[in-house]
């Protein structure tokens, strides 16, 4: 029963979901999302019915009546339908990769996490260059990680980011995900610690390889030093990780007109923005909650060096 209920609120679900009407370049389209959106739906479905019949199959606005008929369905086996057809019928169409992005959407509502898996990389395979990519990165992410391939998610999160930058909010969604990759890349360095030793030299032969292979951190200190008691542990602030040098510059720079000190790190081809350090997790954490204030973003504390 319970998947009997998921599966009916699919379709609503997705609608909800779906670009604003100006998405649809047709405006007779546009009203029928309009008014499904209003809650007008029968009105809708027949609207795109007429329309879908009134037009030859090889007309090159098919798909895309086909794609908002899946829109105002008013039950996700029509929608999957629709999609589907747009999918592989109409497979170069420029309303293919939107269907293929539903279908991930409507997998992943039903726990489907396999078909979704094959979804998104066909998406990515035959659809390179969209510009769903970013979009497709966040169920992909979330997809990968409850089938517990951080691999892949991770992988999937990376290219994302470094295709939302110009939608803040994306971003921000994305670079909170992306947490879960930078614990497990700390947690498995910690364990590659507690099993190394010094004694030998082969031990010392691979601490000298690690430094040589070491991400290269570049250091800016020149505004509002931060001095470190000896010996005692230090935290800093993750502000940001971003695909480009540009971009997290920028960021760096917002964090310094704030009053800290920042490290910008490279590591897995994306440049992570570090604000600090600080004595304490506490004082670490007010520094975050003060940078997410002023500058958005999921700002989180790491242990500094």
């Amino acid at each position: 029963m319970r998947a009997l209920a998921t599966l009916a609120t699919v379709a609503g679900a997705l609608l909800l979901l779906a670009p604003p009407a100006r998405a649809q370049t047709d405006p007779r389209l546009a009203e029928a999302v309009r008014l499904a959106q209003e809650g007008q739906s029968d009105s809708a479905r027949i609207h795109v019915r007429q329309l879908l019949d009134a037009t030859s199959p090889g007309d090159t606005l098919y798909p895309q009546i086909l794609y908002t008929q899946a829109m105002v369905a008013d039950n996700a086996g029509d929608m999957r339908r629709q999609l589907q057809r747009v999918a592989v019928e109409y497979n170069g169409s420029s309303w293919a990769d939107d269907a293929l992005l539903r279908l991930v959407q409507m997998d992943y509502a039903t726990r489907n996490f396999e078909g979704a898996a094959h979804n998104l990389e066909r998406l990515r395979l035959d659809y390179g260059s969209t510009p769903l990519l970013a979009q497709a990165a966040y169920w992909a992410a979330r997809t990968y990680f409850d089938m517990n391939n951080p691999t892949l998610a991770c992988r999937w999160l990376a290219d994302g980011m470094a295709q939302s930058r110009d939608d803040v909010e994306l971003q921000n969604q994305l670079s909170y995900m992306y947490q879960r990759c930078d614990l497990r890349n700390d947690s498995t360095a910690q364990v590659a610690g507690r099993t190394s030793g010094d004694s030998t030299k082969a031990d010392s032969a691979k601490a000298d390889s690690a430094k040589t292979h070491a991400p290269v951190a570049t250091r800016d200190t020149t505004r509002h030093p931060v001095s470190r008691a000896p010996g005692r542990a230090t935290f800093q602030v993750q502000v940001a990780a971003i695909a480009t040098a540009s971009g997290a510059e920028d960021a760096a720079r917002k964090t310094r007109a704030l009053g800290f000190s920042t490290v910008t790190v490279k590591e897995k081809g994306l440049y992570k923005v570090r604000a600090g350090g600080f004595a304490t997790r506490a004082e670490a954490q007010a520094a975050a909650i003060r940078i997410k204030a002023r500058l958005g973003g999921s700002p989180f504390v790491v242990a500094g060096s």
